[in-house]
C-alpha cells in the first residue's frame, strides 16, 4: 500500500497548493466577513451523488442527468436498460433484446465489447460481472420496482471510480426506504410475441430501523424471424436508388443439399428466432440501522436468475462426397465421381436451441459514522458472484456428419488429414453403408439416414461456463478543512481494494465423432488485484453573499486517483472542474479529466494468451487484398497478377483468436463546457447544453481483416500460403491454441486476431435538454421538452495507422456505431389524476460502410474508407403514455398504457441479412404495455 499512499500524497499536495492560491485570490477579491458555519446535517438525510466522493454536494462542472423511476416506468419497457433507450446520450440498448443481458449501454457510442468505456454501478459500487465473452455488470439483475432513479454522468470519472469510466458512469440507485406494500403487474404486447412482468415491494421504517424488499418477475416470449417480413434475407426487391437493389443473403446450404452449387437459394429463416425467449426472477433487500445519531449501518442483498433460449439453425456442413471407391456413399445421387454438397440439417432435426443462463448475487455492507458535526466516515465492503453459461442442444456434430458423408473427419475427404489437433490421430469410418452413412440428397420426409446415425449426429456438446467473483473494500473520510469567505473547503480522501476472479470452462466435441466418445475440456482461471487511493477537494471561491460584481457564485473542484493493477502496474488520473454562476439561475461549467479502462482478464489469457476459449476455426472472408502488400495472393489466384486489389471471397483460411499478455490500460482524456438555465430566470424552465470532447487511445479490440490489410504495422497478422498451409505452418501460428471446428481441405491463409490495444478514437459532440412546465390553477399542468445528442466528430485509427472520419456511418467498426443525431421530444398534460404524454423519437440517417454495402466505398491513399456506401434513412417514431390514478376504494392504485412506436414503423433498411442495423434500430414494431400498480 506504500506506493498507493505516495501517489495519493502527491495528488493531495498538488490540490492543497491550488487551494492556497485560490484562498489568497478570494481574500483579495472582497472584504466581506465569512459566512456563519454550516449546521451539521443528519447522516441519514445525506445523499452521495454520482461523480463525487464528497457527501452532500453535487459534482462540480458536470452535466448530471437523473432519470426518475416514474420516467422509466412511463416508457412501458420491461427492463430498466430498455427504458434507458429514451436517454439520447446512451447507445447500445436500442435493438438489444432482453436476452442480450450483458450488452451494456454505452455513453456517447464510445466503445463496446472489450473496449467498453462506460462504468455501470449499483448504488455507487461495482457488482458481479456476467456473460460468456467479456464480462460486464448487467443492471437488469436489480428488480425494476426497487429502482429509485438512474443517474447518467457523461464525462470521464476515473478520478473517482477508477477503471471503465472514460465515457462516463451510469449509476442505478435503489430505494433506501419504503413504507407499505406495492404490487405492479403488466403485460407487453407486440405482433408475434407477448411478455408479462410483476413486481412486489414491501418496506417499513422506524426510528432507528428501515427495511425494504423488492422482487421482480419477467417473462418475454420469443419473436420469430417470420413475424417481421423485412428480415427475410433476400432483399433484392428493396430499391436503393440509381438502379441498385438490396442484396441476397440466402445461403447455398439447403435441404436436400445443393450439389456443386454456390447459388444462394435457401434459408431456415421461417423456423428460427429473431429474439429469444427469456425468464427473469430477482429479489433485493436493503436494511438500515441507526443505533445512534452518529452511526448508520446498512446491508444490501441481491439474487437474480435469468434463463434464455433461442431457436437457431441445427447446423450446416460442406463436404466432398464420392460415388465410387473405398469412400463411396451408398446414398449418393446424381452424376459424377464426386460432388461438393452443402447441407442444412434444420429441416431434418428441427431448429437447435441456444441456451443463455446466469445466476448473480451480491452482499453489500455499508457503515457511516460522524466523527464530529462535520467529519464523516464512509465504509463499504461488497462481495458478489455470477455464473453464466451458454450451451446448445439439437445442433449436429460436424465430425459425425463428415464421417457419414465421406468416411473422414475432413471436409475434403482426405484420408491423411489429422482429426484431433495436436495429435497424430486420424479418424475414418469405412466402408460406408446404409447403416452408418448420411443421406443429404433426400428431403426430411423421405430421408434414408438410419436412426443410429441420427442419434450420433445429435451426440454433441458445446458448453461455455464463466464463473466470476469480486470482493471490494472502500473507506473514505469527508469533511470541511477550513472556512473561506464563500464557504467551507471540503475534502474527501480514501482508499480501496478490489479483487476479481474469472474461471472459464468449455466442453465440446473434439472432431473425432460422437461427443461421448471424444470431447475436449478446457479450463482457464484468471485473477486480478487492484489497490487504489483517491482524494477530492471542493472549493467555494465566490458566494452570492460576497456581492462580487458579475459573479454570483464560483466553485472549483479537483480530484485524483491512483490505481495499481497486479498485471500491468499503476495509473494516475486527475480531474479539474468549475461552476461559474454570473447570476442566479445561469451557470457556466466545465471540466477536464483523464481516465482509463483496464484490459479484460481474458485478454491476458493463459501462457499462450489464448483469449479464454475463442480458439481458431476455418473462415471464408470476402475482402479485397492489396497485392503489393501480399504478393503471394496472386500465386493463389493468378488472375490477380498485376492488379492492385485481389478479392478472396472464395478462399478458405484459418482465423486464430488470441489475447495479449502485454496489453496495457486503455487511456482516455476529455473535457466539456456547458451552460445551464434554471427556473430563477424563466419560471418552469430547465435547460442545458454541453459541448464535450473525448480522446480514447489503445482500446482493446480484435482487429478486423479490413483494418489489418490497410495498416502497415498490422499486416504481419495475415499470411497467405499458395500451396496450402502445412500442419507445421498451422502449428507454428496456433501455438497450442485449441481448434473449435473441423479444418478445411486447403488452408490458403491464416489470419491472427490478437485482442490488444489497437483502437484509437477522437469523438466530440453536443448534449442538450430543454424542459418547460406551465402550471395553471384550473387547467392542469402543460409540459414540453426536447433532449438530444449531436455528434460533431467521430474519428478512429487502428494501431499506428492514420485517423479517418467515420461520423454518420455504421458497420466499419463491428462493435459500436457512430451515428450523428439522436433526439427525443415530448408534449404532455396532467391534472394530478390523469396524465398524458406524447413523444417523438428521431434517429438521423447514416451510411452503411460494412462489407455488405451495395454502393462501393471510396478509399483514401491509406486504404481507409472516405465515402460511398449505402444511405440508411432516418427514422422518426412516436410514443404515447397515459396513466390514471384510481379514486375511492382503490386509492393509491394507478393504471397506465404505454405505446412505443405507436404507428408500427419498420426500421430503415440496412443491407444485411436481417435488413436492419441492430445497434441503432430495433425490430420490435408497435409495443403496447398495460400496467396496474397498487399501493397498500
Amino acid at each position: 500500500m506504500s506506493i498507493v499512499l505516495r501517489h495519493v500524497a502527491r495528488g493531495v499536495s498538488a490540490i492543497a497548493l491550488g487551494t492556497a492560491a485560490i484562498t489568497a485570490s478570494a481574500a483579495l477579491a472582497q472584504n466581506a466577513p465569512p459566512p456563519a458555519p454550516v449546521p451539521a446535517s443528519q447522516p441519514t438525510d445525506e445523499i452521495v451523488v454520482t461523480g463525487t466522493s464528497i457527501r452532500g454536494v453535487a459534482p462540480v462542472g458536470s452535466n448530471l442527468v437523473s432519470v426518475t423511476a416514474e420516467t422509466l416506468a412511463a416508457t412501458g419497457e420491461q427492463t430498466v436498460t430498455g427504458a434507458l433507450d429514451s436517454v439520447p446520450s446512451l447507445s447500445g440498448v436500442t435493438g438489444q433484446g432482453t436476452t442480450s443481458a450483458f450488452y451494456q449501454p454505452s455513453i456517447h457510442q464510445l466503445g463496446a465489447s472489450a473496449s467498453n468505456s462506460t462504468l455501470v454501478l449499483i448504488d455507487g459500487h461495482r457488482g458481479p460481472t456476467g456473460g460468456t465473452n467479456h464480462t460486464f455488470l448487467d443492471p437488469n439483475i436489480v428488480p425494476d420496482i426497487m429502482i429509485q432513479r438512474v443517474e447518467v454522468l457523461a464525462e470521464g470519472a476515473s478520478s473517482v471510480y477508477g477503471s471503465d469510466a472514460v465515457a462516463g458512469v451510469i449509476n442505478f440507485i435503489t430505494r433506501r426506504k419504503f413504507d407499505g406494500i406495492r404490487a405492479d403487474v403488466s403485460t407487453t404486447l407486440r405482433d408475434g410475441t407477448t411478455g408479462y412482468s410483476a413486481g412486489l415491494l414491501m418496506g417499513t421504517t422506524g426510528d432507528t430501523f428501515s427495511a425494504v424488499v423488492g422482487a421482480g418477475y419477467i417473462y418475454q416470449d420469443n419473436l420469430r424471424n417470420k413475424d417481421r417480413d423485412f428480415t427475410y434475407p433476400d432483399h433484392r426487391n428493396v430499391s436503393l436508388g440509381n438502379g441498385r437493389t438490396g442484396g441476397n443473403f440466402l445461403t447455398s446450404f439447403c435441404d436436400p443439399a445443393s450439389i456443386n452449387s454456390t447459388a444462394l437459394t435457401c434459408t431456415n429463416w421461417d423456423v428460427t428466432d429473431l429474439l429469444g425467449k427469456e425468464t427473469r426472477q430477482n429479489v433485493m433487500a436493503r436494511i438500515s440501522f441507526t443505533p445512534t445519531s452518529a452511526l448508520e449501518m446498512g446491508v444490501d442483498l441481491l439474487y437474480s436468475r435469468r434463463r434464455g433460449v433461442s431457436r437457431n439453425g441445427a447446423g450446416t456442413i460442406q463436404a466432398t462426397v464420392f460415388s465410387g471407391g473405398q469412400q463411396a456413399n451408398p446414398f449418393y445421387t446424381g452424376p459424377g465421381a464426386s460432388q461438393t454438397v452443402r447441407w442444412d440439417a434444420t429441416s431434418l432435426f428441427g431448429p437447435a436451441k441456444g441456451h443463455n443462463n446466469s445466476d448473480s448475487m451480491y452482499a453489500n455492507f455499508t457503515l457511516g459514522y460522524d466523527f464530529t458535526s462535520d467529519w464523516h466516515l464512509d465504509f463499504l465492503a461488497s462481495a458478489g458472484r455470477d455464473e453464466s453459461s451458454t450451451f446448445t442442444t439439437g445442433a449436429i456434430n460436424s465430425s459425425v456428419a463428415l464421417l457419414g458423408l465421406n468416411g473422414t473427419t475432413n471436409g475434403g475427404g482426405s484420408l491423411t488429414a489429422i482429426s484431433i489437433p495436436g495429435t497424430t490421430t486420424i479418424i475414418t469410418q469405412l466402408p460406408l453403408t446404409t447403416a452408418n452413412a448420411l443421406d443429404v440428397w433426400n428431403p426430411a420426409s423421405s430421408n434414408r439416414t438410419s436412426q443410429a446415425v441420427r442419434d450420433a449426429l445429435m451426440d454433441n456438446t458445446n458448453l461455455l461456463r464463466n464463473t466470476t467473483g469480486y470482493q471490494q473494500v472502500r473507506a473514505s473520510v469527508t469533511g470541511s478543512l477550513f472556512e473561506l469567505p464563500a464557504g467551507a473547503v471540503k475534502l474527501a480522501v480514501g482508499g480501496e481494494m478490489y479483487n476479481t476472479q474469472l474461471s472459464q470452462f468449455v466442453s465440446r466435441a473434439n472432431n473425432s465423432g460422437p461427443a461421448r466418445q471424444g470431447s475436449q475440456q478446457l479450463k482457464y482461471d484468471f485473477s486480478r488485484k487492484v489497490y487504489s487511493g483517491f482524494a477530492e477537494l471542493n472549493v467555494p471561491v465566490i458566494s452570492p453573499e460576497m456581492g462580487v460584481s458579475f459573479i454570483s457564485k464560483l466553485d472549483l473542484s479537483a480530484s485524483v486517483r491512483y490505481d495499481h493493477y497486479s498485471e500491468f502496474g499503476g495509473t494516475t488520473n486527475p480531474k479539474f472542474a468549475f461552476n461559474l454562476d454570473p447570476i442566479e439561475g445561469l451557470r457556466l461549467r466545465g471540466n477536464y479529466s483523464t481516465s482509463f479502462v483496464s484490459p479484460p482478464l481474458t485478454i491476458f489469457g493463459d501462457q499462450y494468451g489464448s483469449f479464454g476459449t475463442a480458439g481458431w476455426s476455418t473462415q471464408t472472408n470476402n475482402v479485397n487484398i492489396p497485392v503489393s502488400a501480399y504478393p503471394a495472393v496472386a500465386q493463389i489466384i493468378p488472375s490477380c497478377a498485376g492488379q492492385a486489389l485481389c478479392n478472396i471471397a472464395t478462399l478458405q483460411g484459418i482465423q486464430v483468436t488470441s489475447g495479449d499478455q502485454n496489453a496495457g490500460p486503455q487511456e482516455g482524456s476529455g473535457w466539456s463546457l456547458g451552460v445551464d438555465l434554471g427556473p430563477q430566470l424563466v419560471p418552469g424552465l430547465h435547460a442545458g447544453i454541453t459541448y464535450w470532447s473525448t480522446k480514447f487511445d489503445g482500446g482493446t479490440t480484435g482487429p478486423q481483416l479490413q483494418n489489418v490489410i490497410n495498416t502497415a504495422s498490422a499486416q504481419f497478422l495475415l499470411s497467405f500460403y499458395p500451396g496450402c498451409a502445412t500442419q507445421a505452418d498451422i502449428a507454428a501460428v496456433t501455438q497450442g491454441i485449441p481448434q473449435t471446428n473441423s479444418q478445411a481441405a486447403c488452408t490458403n491463409y491464416i489470419f491472427r486476431t490478437i485482442n490488444s490495444n489497437w483502437l484509437n478514437l477522437r469523438v466530440a459532440g453536443i448534449d442538450y435538454n430543454i424542459d418547460y412546465d406551465l402550471r395553471t390553477e384550473s387547467a392542469g399542468t402543460f409540459s414540453a421538452g426536447i433532449s438530444g445528442t449531436q455528434f460533431t466528430r467521430y474519428r478512429q485509427s487502428f494501431g499506428d495507422g492514420p485517423f479517418y472520419d467515420i461520423l454518420g456511418t455504421a458497420g466499419i467498426n463491428g462493435t459500436f456505431p457512430s451515428n450523428r443525431t439522436k433526439l427525443r421530444g415530448y408534449l404532455g398534460w396532467s391534472d394530478g389524476t390523469l396524465a398524458i404524454r406524447a413523444f417523438a423519437n428521431y434517429t438521423g440517417s447514416y451510411r452503411n460502410w460494412s462489407s455488405s454495402t451495395v454502393t462501393p466505398l471510396t478509399r483514401d491513399e491509406n486504404g481507409n474508407p472516405s465515402g460511398g456506401g449505402d444511405k440508411v434513412k432516418s427514422q422518426t417514431t412516436f410514443d404515447l403514455n397515459i396513466s390514471y390514478d384510481l379514486p375511492g376504494v382503490l386509492n393509491g392504485a394507478r393504471i397506465a398504457v404505454a405505446s412505443r412506436n405507436l404507428f408500427d414503423k419498420d426500421p430503415p433498411y440496412y443491407n444485411g441479412a436481417s435488413g436492419y442495423y441492430s445497434l441503432i434500430n430495433n425490430p420490435y414494431g408497435r409495443t403496447v404495455t398495460l400496467n396496474l400498480s397498487i399501493k397498500l
